[in-house]
């Protein structure tokens, strides 16, 4: 792929995104089991690939995580970093000017309260308000801990991780636990701008992540892509808005069709008569009195229902498409690539501007 418009949704800072690479190699790594290699800071431990064959090769193995996870936590420790959220504007007087709060201490925050609250209550044992506290953090006494801590979180799947986790860590290292916040962050970022985000929405139940769903939905947004070359985040979403949309036009079309051209699933006779008979006994049991039976969706309902909303979602992706076309339309002139430009202002000289 060489277009710009996929070379746009891939994460600019190349040079400092390797949190993907290192923490897939991490997460499918087996609890006991080595794997090729592990990628600490630019550098290559080896690492067989064989299970360790004895309990001398398996303390062998567990030093070689363990130094590695020590390089990677000692560059987190000492090189120079500043958190994201602390280089944007606040007002002078507000909480977080004073005690520098940023996105990872906002959410650690609130995981703690809820955590300090299931304790408090009856179903996580009604701990006092001390004891709960006490429960709900207990930082990293030492370097070693926190390596330890460090290394389990690198073995998450990230969609594992939590912030309890990683509060234990910034209790004793903040610097490494922000870093490694700041690289999760652009994971997501990563995760939103290839599409896998929208798609993983779009199909949110596992039999429906097939190979061929994602697949499908990635090939037409990349033809959007293709087709409007989009300019940052803003755009981006709403072409995702706009493969959305579309395949859940696509469905409720098929919908309509189907509906109306095919024939019905009928239920068995014996079916229906079984049905009537535990109606009766469940009236005669449990049920409450009333009068009637809540109707259930006609054919023709059931068609209507279809063609609305093939409609609802057709007139939500053309919204979507005159939206981003007025996006375009009044943002500032940009020009890609030029070659020659020509400029006056009004009753002014034209002037020629030439690419050399």
């Amino acid at each position: 792929m060489t277009s710009n418009a996929r070379r746009k949704t891939k994460v600019k800072d190349e040079s400092d995104d390797r949190l993907t690479a290192e923490l897939n190699e991490f997460a499918s790594r087996p609890q006991n089991a080595p794997t090729t290699d592990l990628p600490v800071a630019g550098q290559e431990t080896a690492i067989d690939a064989d299970a360790p064959a004895s309990e001398a090769d398996d303390n062998q193995y567990q030093e070689k995580i363990r130094q590695a996870m020590k390089i990677l936590y000692d560059r987190a420790e000492n090189e120079e970093f500043t958190p994201s959220d602390f280089q944007k504007d606040i007002p002078i007087g507000s909480l977080e000017s004073c005690v520098g709060y940023s996105s990872l201490i906002r959410q650690m925050h609130n995981a703690f309260v809820q955590t300090v609250a299931f304790y408090r209550s009856e179903r996580g044992g009604s701990l006092s308000v001390e004891e709960a506290r006490r429960r709900a953090f207990h930082p990293c006494a030492d370097e070693e801990e926190a390596i330890k801590e460090l290394d389990l979180m690198m073995g998450l799947p990230v969609q594992n991780l939590n912030f309890a986790d990683l509060s234990r860590l910034y209790g004793f290292a903040p610097r490494v636990a922000e870093d490694f916040w700041e690289r999760v962050k652009k994971e997501g970022r990563a995760e939103f701008e290839s599409g896998h985000l929208a798609a993983n929405i779009t199909f949110p139940e596992g039999y429906m992540k097939g190979m061929w769903n994602i697949a499908r939905y990635l090939g037409v947004r990349e033809s959007f892509l293709d087709d409007w070359n989009p300019q940052g985040g803003i755009e981006i979403a709403m072409i995702d808005m706009l493969a959305q949309s579309y395949f859940q036009w696509q469905y409720w079309l098929e919908q309509t069709v189907k509906r109306s051209e095919t024939r019905e699933r009928e239920e068995h006779p014996e079916y229906q008569q079984w049905k009537e008979r535990k109606r009766e006994e469940h009236k005669r049991k449990g049920w409450s009195d009333g009068y009637w039976l809540r109707p259930y969706v006609t054919e023709q309902q059931a068609i209507d229902s279809a063609v609305q909303m093939a409609d609802r979602f057709n007139r939500m992706f053309m919204r979507t498409l005159r939206q981003l076309r007025d996006l375009r339309r009044y943002s500032p002139v940009t020009i890609n690539n030029p070659n020659q430009v020509n400029i006056a202002a009004d009753g002014g000289q034209q002037v020629n501007l030439n690419k050399n």
